[in-house]
């Protein structure tokens, strides 16, 4: 199977899952895909623009600027992975309509659509 990892931001009580991205959650696959494009978006810091810059107000443009954040897999002993989903905001959808409007080229827009990794099935004796 393998590790699954979801991306928590731990001051915000948020969290993002690749799986809503329709890629998967494996460390490897956060690492090559599209959604990464989300981070600078995230933990841009600045209270000035420029040319490429943001020119429109987003809500979470800069929005984990600072904050405690961290790729937490499901096999990590802290139980951070489950709690999150059940105890943190899930933010996919908001941040990527937002990166979807600030970026506005089609080819380089991430899709979105709710989808969970099923559970494993359990063996039965």
């Amino acid at each position: 199977m393998g590790q699954y990892f979801r991306l928590i931001n731990y001051d915000k009580k948020e969290y993002i899952d690749a799986w809503d991205f329709h890629h998967g959650a494996k460390l490897w696959e956060w690492c090559a895909n599209n959604h990464c494009r989300l981070l600078p978006f995230l933990l841009r810091q600045s209270n000035e623009g420029g040319g490429g810059d943001i020119q429109t107000e987003f809500d979470l443009a800069g929005h984990w600027a600072k904050d405690r954040i961290a790729l937490v897999g499901d096999y990590d002993q802290s139980g951070d992975f489950v709690r999150a989903e059940f105890e943190f905001k899930d933010i996919s959808k908001e941040v990527a309509e937002e990166y979807n409007d600030f970026i506005d080229i089609k080819e380089m827009m991430l899709e979105f659509e709710r989808e969970r990794q099923p559970e494993p099935a359990l063996e039965t004796a």
